[in-house]
């Protein structure tokens, strides 16, 4: 959810950007001789250098990437697009040497430990930057990368400036995206271009159609109509029209030809964990830790179905269980009804603290991400003034079989409904991301390893039943072991459909036979890890958190106390776990462990 004008949205511009001119504004009101002085300050202090590099760095990388600047609450460049063209292409390549050059010059042993610890991470992230545009070339092999809903979406969701403002801001950006749609023709590569992602790409296309024909003129219909109004009405209707023909265009001219593979390879696949997370242990390392991870699940699994009902299988337990749900109307409210408990338990049994009182708002699923999410957790960013955050779930569509609406609503029995708001909202994402905000270190607010907060996250669902949520009540644990287990498979569907060829048929049955999945939400998450290599950093992270929970616990004895612990952990930010190891323990020290219970 990464995309977001100029002038007229600089009323609205966010406190980084407030930030970046407060230290141009100081500069301005220097004497010469003062300007000497704050010059030869920087030059002598590594760190004050280190905290303008990255200033400057934070500003190159707001203006490189518009849609990013727009999610983070930054609303200076609101009216533009990323640009997805060759030469945008080119431009991220020469940003990313730039800086790995000038981060590169920096004497680590000059820098006091938390800078050092984020010049580590600005690399790796620079490095991460080269990776997709030079080696996995996903502007050669994504056509949904092309789409501009996210984009447009970012701009109508929350009330972040006037609602002519933002108007103003939404055709500008239609205006723009017609160019990455017509760049879209020349970049995509038949023979890098996966089928299965333009299939994914034209099974969301007529919600995506839908969202531009009817969301996005209804967000503004209440402005008054006036020649601008018109030009935004007009730049809406000539994008559907855009992207009408781009669909017709994937399905007649490129699916027929496209020939690409969807794996990413061990190389990239290693240099991936390496340059996201900071891990770069081996392939093989890592996927035998998943084998025996998801062996012990499962045990665990079926020890705790036997407690429920042990004349009946495994499978068949969770299956009756999941057959309790709500309906299509009852899923939102249900979901919302139980959100104010869980955030009085975290607060009551002192295992986090939340720094707001107040809870997001549950809402559908937006059309452009249904077709490989269950549900996700929306905040507002780290510079936006607005407090609007959005738990999204993903509903059946109204034209789907009875047996394909069953099967989805299966994923919202009250356990898992629980278990579900537990890893988005309290303690999970949401107080994660809160806490964030609160960051003074702004690289800390705007960078995060996905093993840190989908780690955090899962985490969570183990932690609140280990600390008595629903007291011990089996259907609640057996729900978070199926969650459990369908990480395990993501942890090591990811790495074997990447590395060693495991096809989307087979990624799907492994779910159904390891994560008692019902075929249509099995194969939803065989489609994910097509486009998403990195969805076994839930299971990854998690494990990194124990083991470093377990080796805190160990160096403070008596004194160590959970909710400090995870105080702790979430004062770093979502930084790579190994950057928060050497910060809580004083050095690195091994990552994972063979037995992480």
């Amino acid at each position: 959810m990464h995309r977001l004008k100029a002038v007229r949205a600089r009323a609205a511009t966010a406190h980084l950007a407030a930030t970046l001119a407060c230290i141009v504004l100081l500069a301005s009101n220097f004497s010469p001789a003062a300007a000497d002085t704050a010059a030869n300050r920087t030059e002598s202090d590594p760190n004050a250098s280190f905290h303008k590099q990255t200033a400057d760095f934070i500003e190159a990388e707001m203006r490189l990437y518009p849609e990013h600047a727009t999610a983070l609450g930054d609303h200076r460049f609101d009216d533009r697009i990323d640009d997805l063209s060759a030469a945008g292409a080119a431009d991220v390549i020469s940003h990313a040497h730039h800086w790995i050059k000038i981060f590169g010059a920096d004497d680590p042993r000059a820098l006091i430990a938390n800078d050092e610890a984020d010049r580590e991470w600005l690399l790796a992230h620079l490095d991460g930057e080269l990776l997709r545009t030079q080696q996995i070339r996903t502007y050669e092999r994504d056509p949904g990368s092309y789409l501009p809903t996210s984009a447009i979406n970012s701009l109508i969701k929350r009330d972040f400036a006037p609602l002519l403002v933002r108007m103003h801001s939404v055709a500008a950006r239609e205006i723009a995206a017609l160019k990455n749609l017509a760049a879209a023709r020349i970049n995509l590569k038949a023979a890098r271009t996966p089928k299965v992602a333009i299939e994914i790409t034209l099974q969301q296309m007529p919600a995506t159609i839908g969202f531009f024909r009817n969301d996005v003129p209804l967000a503004f219909a209440k402005a008054p109509d006036s020649d601008e109004k018109a030009s935004f009405l007009r730049a809406n209707a000539n994008l559907i029209i855009a992207i009408e023909d781009y669909s017709r265009w994937l399905k007649n001219d490129l699916m027929p030809h496209a020939t690409g593979n969807y794996a990413i390879g061990a190389d990239a696949y290693r240099r991936m964990l390496e340059d996201g997370d900071m891990v770069d242990l081996p392939l093989e390392q890592l996927e035998a830790v998943g084998v025996k991870e998801l062996a012990r699940l499962q045990d665990e699994f079926k020890t705790t179905a036997a407690a429920i009902d042990p004349n009946r299988t495994p499978a068949d337990v969770i299956k009756t269980l999941s057959q309790d749900h709500p309906d299509s109307e009852g899923v939102l409210p249900e979901v919302a009804s139980g959100l104010s408990d869980l955030r009085n338990y975290v607060i009551a049994h002192r295992l986090a603290t939340i720094p707001s009182d107040v809870l997001p708002m549950v809402r559908e699923t937006p059309p452009y991400m249904r077709a490989t999410t269950f549900a996700s957790m929306d905040t507002p960013g780290p510079f936006e003034k607005t407090t609007e955050a959005f738990f999204y779930v993903t509903l059946p569509e109204p034209s789907w079989s009875e047996e394909k609406k069953a099967q989805l609503l299966a994923f919202y029995a009250p356990p898992t409904i629980s278990d579900t708001s537990v890893h988005e909202v309290y303690p999970g994402h949401y107080v994660q991301f809160l806490n964030n905000r609160l960051l003074p270190d702004q690289v800390r607010q705007i960078y995060h390893s996905g093993a840190d907060s989908e780690g955090w996250a899962l985490y969570c669902e183990q932690m609140m039943l280990d600390e008595g949520l629903h007291q011990g009540d089996p259907k609640y644990r057996l729900a978070q072991l199926q969650m459990a287990l369908m990480r395990a498979c993501r942890y090591l569907a990811g790495i074997r459909m990447h590395t060693q060829g495991m096809t989307v048929d087979e990624a799907a049955k492994f779910f159904e036979l390891n994560a008692y999945q019902t075929p249509h939400n099995a194969m939803v998450e065989a489609l994910r890890g097509t486009d998403d290599p990195g969805y076994l950093r839930y299971q990854l992270g998690k494990l990194m958190i124990l083991k470093l929970r377990e080796d805190v616990r160990r160096q403070q004895g008596a004194a160590f106390d959970l909710g400090k612990f995870h105080d702790d952990f979430l004062k770093q930010g979502a930084m790579p776990i190994k950057l928060i190891r050497r910060a809580m323990l004083g050095s690195d020290g091994p990552l994972l462990q063979e037995s992480p219970r």
